[in-house]
């Protein structure tokens, strides 16, 4: 089970990156613009989910939240993927850092 404080931690710097992330979404050119940039961004947003935990069902309980937490503050209610592909980017950038680290 995720700790209360964890579970805090992980909310408040995923608010603080959507809100500093979201001058890099909105315009053409911008690192984070349309789909493949959303898509991007939610790989690099996953590459943080195992320094909060290293449990995968408490990583996904993490990664469930963040649609609505990053994305759609970021892209100022108008996200150009849908949670489904957020969500699977998120998995995928998890995924990248948990290899590269060698927990999987």
């Amino acid at each position: 089970m995720l700790s209360k404080e964890v579970n805090n931690s992980f909310q408040q710097r995923m608010s603080s990156v959507a809100h500093a992330a979201i001058h890099l979404c909105y315009s053409p050119g911008d690192m984070y613009f349309g789909p493949e940039g959303c898509k991007r961004f939610a790989r690099e947003c996953g590459y943080a989910i195992p320094d909060f935990t290293l449990d995968r069902k408490e990583q996904d309980h993490l990664i469930s939240s963040t649609y609505s937490a990053i994305c759609v503050i970021a892209y100022r209610l108008n996200p150009p993927v849908n949670s489904k592909e957020w969500i699977n980017g998120m998995r995928e950038g998890r995924d990248e850092v948990m290899k590269v680290r060698g927990y999987t």
